[in-house]
């Protein structure tokens, strides 16, 4: 039975359609955890014995489960991209691809040198590719950034093995880690409000929390209306209470194509 050619050629064209449907994916899941973050909260406030009022946390949107698919179809797509194309670099080099062969993403350099490099080129995860192809690997290893584990690559590799391997990421909304709580709009105008609590930044929020306290500056009026911005942030958490902040998953993609660019983008230059 003759064995079925694999045209390398070919495979980095599906490298490239890989990572155009990554793209597409993190783009849509960004335009959900949108409405997430601009919806309003329904629900009026309460007033507190001590004369400050509380505004609770009733969201009109929530995160919700095909988030989390999106989430693992998007990091599936960027991690295999980058196994496809160790499989071309083998093939182009003469070479047949094995199980053994994928993408490696070190984030210690002992493990590149023991398990990547030492047993190259005759075994190993990038056994057969060019010393060239090897080096250019090399260069985009997670092993080289301050903090290795939050390295795009690393966390595009952590969340496709727990989304493949264990479980749905949980999505949950968050207050925001970077900004705080303000008032935006009082009405009647002449009337003052000063914020006097708001939960810590990255806050876990749920439906019913208290998320506001705040207090008139002067007497109560019989109507009114306070107008507060809520900075939140939506977070994927794994099985192991891993948390995944939705900010980083372009940083995810560009590194996912960047790693592949000098053999998909025919303008790259070394």
């Amino acid at each position: 039975m003759t064995a079925h050619e694999i045209d390398p050629d070919e495979v980095l064209l599906g490298v490239a359609h890989k990572l155009v449907r990554a793209r597409v994916l993190y783009e849509g899941l960004f335009e959900e955890i949108e409405q997430v973050l601009t919806s309003p909260t329904e629900g009026r406030p309460t007033a507190k014995a001590d004369g400050t009022f509380s505004s609770h946390y009733w969201p009109t949107a929530e995160p919700h489960p095909a988030m989390s698919l999106m989430l693992g179809e998007f990091a599936h797509n960027a991690r295999s991209a980058l196994d496809n194309l160790v499989t071309a670099l083998v093939v182009r080099n003469g070479g047949a691809p094995r199980s053994h062969h994928k993408f490696p993403l070190t984030t210690h350099a002992n493990e590149w040198a023991c398990s990547v490099a030492a047993p190259w080129p005759a075994d190993g995860p990038l056994a057969g590719v060019t010393g060239e192809d090897l080096d250019l690997i090399h260069d985009v290893q997670p092993l080289h950034a301050d903090d290795p584990a939050r390295d795009p690559l690393a966390l595009v590799g952590r969340v496709n093995n727990a989304d493949k391997h264990q479980m749905l990421h949980a999505a949950i909304a968050y207050t925001a880690p970077d900004a705080d709580q303000r008032v935006l709009e009082v009405l009647p105008a002449t009337t003052r409000v000063e914020i006097v609590w708001t939960p810590p930044r990255s806050t876990l929020l749920t439906p019913g929390d208290e998320a506001t306290r705040y207090r008139f500056l002067g007497p109560v009026p019989d109507e009114w209306l306070v107008k507060l911005n809520w900075p939140l942030a939506v977070v994927f958490r794994d099985h192991k209470g891993r948390d995944l902040n939705f900010c980083e998953l372009s940083r995810m993609y560009q590194a996912a194509a960047l790693a592949a660019r000098p053999w998909i983008d025919p303008e790259y230059q070394t």
